[in-house]
């Protein structure tokens, strides 16, 4: 982001300004970081560079905790989930939300739930 330093915030895009949050907050070395929507506004070509921004802040040892309506994208890409309606539900590892059946989240959250997952895999190259 040093090339943007002569910017004001609301000049850089959704993504950008996310990265200079994220920043801000690094310099006080947190030991969990709380995002909410944090993907709201950055464009789809810098959606996955953003995650694995936060996968290496993770790796780095720190906790996030994200706030998201879209666990079906990121379900790939975090350790636990928990969802909130009126109650909490911790649902366990991402592995263990995705194989829970389908019926079971419907009657916890009163209505039909449609879970769409989506894996990332890096292919090789050759």
């Amino acid at each position: 982001m040093e090339k943007f330093t002569d910017r004001n915030i609301g000049e850089l895009s959704g993504g950008q300004q996310q990265r200079i949050f994220i920043a801000r907050a690094l310099v006080s070395e947190p030991q969990l970081i709380i995002l909410d929507e944090p993907t709201v506004g950055v464009d789809a070509e810098n959606v996955q560079s953003f995650y694995e921004m936060l996968a290496d802040l993770n790796k780095a040892g720190i906790t996030l905790l994200m706030v998201t309506h879209d666990i079906g994208a990121i379900s790939d890409k975090v350790t636990n989930v928990a969802c909130l309606n009126k109650v909490l539900f911790f649902h366990g590892s991402s592995q263990e939300f995705e194989e829970q059946k389908i019926n079971e989240v419907s009657h916890i959250y009163g209505h039909d739930v449609h879970l769409l997952t989506h894996h990332h895999h890096e292919e090789a190259h050759t």
